[in-house]
């Protein structure tokens, strides 16, 4: 069974929130083959935010594994971690990342990539896990939106 592995099912996705350009992808997904990304402004980085406030690479994000705490059997579940890398900041739910960190990212966090003045909701992302509470998103039935 080790076919899951090297799965492109989609694991967490960055979902794009109200206030970001619309320049900027509107998911990023992160599965077992793609699971690291970096933002910033430079054309090669998977979500490219051409900004003053914005650094050539702004910050990374990586899925990595974790057992979760207090489970007897170390049930292992697959969190999303971000690094700021900028001169002026990531932030989550509109605070500040330690510089060169690697922070944990929960379900429904804004991420952040200009200063939001501690407006959590001027973040650019919001965190989705494809394993939390809703069978139906694991099963992958992406919701459509009308265009």
């Amino acid at each position: 069974s080790n076919r899951m592995e090297t799965s492109d099912a989609p694991i967490a996705s960055l979902v794009r929130t109200e206030g970001a350009p619309p320049t900027v992808p509107a998911t990023v997904n992160f599965s077992t083959k793609s699971s690291s990304i970096s933002v910033g402004r430079l054309d090669s980085n998977a979500v490219v935010l051409n900004d003053r406030k914005i650094s050539k690479v702004h910050a990374r994000l990586t899925l990595r594994t974790c057992k979760r705490k207090g489970m007897a059997d170390g049930e292992i579940m697959k969190r999303l971690f971000v690094k700021d890398s900028s001169t002026f900041g990531t932030f989550v739910n509109g605070k500040p990342l330690a510089k060169e960190q690697w922070v944990m990212l929960q379900e429904g966090d804004v991420l952040g990539l200009r200063n939001p003045h501690g407006n959590a909701s001027l973040g650019e992302y919001t965190v989705r896990y494809h394993d939390v509470d809703s069978p139906q998103l694991a099963a992958g039935n992406q919701i459509e939106e009308p265009q």
